[in-house]
């Protein structure tokens, strides 16, 4: 009997690695398909995305935002009082713009309202310097560990700052996952007062699709031992 349950429990891990690894490792892609589903849905809005950007930051915002149009596919984004938008995203009257838009909104109104946005910066600044330390400090503590008792305290140590910054990475991509996730609802707060019931319940689909690539970021980092999951930067 004791066999049996030790048999089903590592077929039910493997079987929740297997899920965890198609997160990681395919997350993105749906996202795109999501991304040229919903780019291809007329926004019901007589508004137009500038208009939309306008209307946001007179309600809501009501300090100024500067847009800066940019080219390339999903590289939306905020940045200290700038909202960059690619070039389709500002003149496609789709529900994949505004949905966007609106949640890059969210960050500028995270900015203006609290200190989030500014900790997470610091902390990734941190994190960029540290990550080179990591593998040179976990190979010399390794190293240090193997030459004996004379060494061991400070092998030890060298380890413990290798898991550390480690440790850190992760911590970064859960407060990102945190502020991604309340920015979208305060994407949806924007979006309820221009669609109807019908679109925003696909815009919260698209913002939840969104918020599972910065899930697959974190698995991503977690998952590297496997050696089948795709590579992410620690502290981007």
């Amino acid at each position: 009997m004791n066999t049996w349950f030790i048999i089903i429990g590592v077929i039910a891990i493997l079987v929740f690695l297997c899920f965890l690894l198609a997160v990681a490792n395919y997350s993105g892609e749906k996202f795109m398909q999501k991304y040229e589903e919903m780019n291809n849905i007329e926004a019901n809005t007589r508004l137009s995305p500038i208009e939309f950007v306008n209307f946001v930051v007179r309600n809501f915002i009501q300090i100024p935002i500067e847009v800066v149009q940019i080219s390339g596919v999903a590289r939306d984004a905020y940045y200290k009082g700038k909202i960059f938008l690619s070039t389709d995203t500002i003149h496609k009257h789709s529900l994949a713009s505004y949905t966007i838009i609106a949640h890059e909104l969210g960050h500028a109104l995270q900015d203006v309202s609290g200190n989030k946005l500014k900790k997470l910066g610091r902390l990734r600044r941190l994190g960029k310097l540290l990550k080179f330390l990591m593998m040179p400090s976990l190979i010399a503590g390794i190293i240090m560990l193997f030459l004996g008792k004379t060494f061991f305290i400070i092998g030890c140590s060298l380890a413990a700052f290798a898991i550390l910054i480690f440790i850190l990475a992760l911590v970064v991509k859960i407060i990102t996952i945190s502020i991604e996730k309340d920015a979208s609802n305060k994407a949806m707060t924007f979006l309820k007062e221009v669609f109807d019931e019908g679109q925003l319940k696909m815009c919260k689909k698209f913002l939840n699709d969104a918020r599972l690539t910065y899930w697959a970021e974190f698995l991503k980092i977690v998952l590297f031992w496997t050696g089948v999951s795709k590579r992410a930067e620690l502290f981007n």
